[in-house]
């Protein structure tokens, strides 16, 4: 008959139990990120580019002003932020409306205003609503509708990775 030394079965449950939450917590941060360059990528491709630029898809980053990637672990939930650091960004996003008799500068490129700071010409606003784009509420609503897939694809890694013989 086998002998079983139970300090050995109590050493080898902690170091298991250790390793287990290491993992999980490093699923946690796989998904997370894999989330935040979706939404990166969804925001880029739907945020409008002006046609000399694209200075707002290029200005939007995952983490902080200084394109850090900023994860944020709180128990068991993991936190990424994806933005921008222009202040016109959230009036993109959200819409505005006009304030009627505002002189904007600049000029009319065929169908298109061509905004100058400073030209002496330009157009005076009539106090319309401008609807918002939505690049980023629509790049996280896309991403939600498949996180339970992102999430199972790490849970069976993480299985294959804490019992590699089952």
């Amino acid at each position: 008959m086998a002998k079983v030394n139970k300090k050995d079965l109590e050493r080898q449950y902690r170091r298991l139990k250790k390793q287990s939450r290491q993992e999980v917590e490093a699923s946690m941060d796989r998904v997370a990120r894999a989330a935040g360059l979706q939404v990166l990528r969804g925001a880029q491709d739907r945020a409008p580019a002006s046609p000399g630029g694209g200075l707002l898809q290029a200005s939007l980053i995952i983490g902080n002003k200084h394109n850090i990637f900023d994860l944020v672990l709180r128990g068991m939930r993991a936190e990424i932020t994806v933005g921008t650091s222009l202040e016109y960004a959230r009036y993109v996003e959200e819409g505005f409306t006009q304030r009627p008799g505002q002189f904007v500068p600049g000029y009319w490129d065929d169908e298109k205003f061509v905004y100058v700071p400073g030209y002496p010409a330009g157009m005076v606003l009539k106090g319309k609503r401008i609807p918002g784009v939505r690049y980023l509420a629509r790049s996280e609503a896309e991403v939600e509708s498949i996180m339970d897939e992102l999430v199972a694809e790490e849970l069976e890694n993480l299985a294959r990775r804490l019992f590699p013989d089952g």
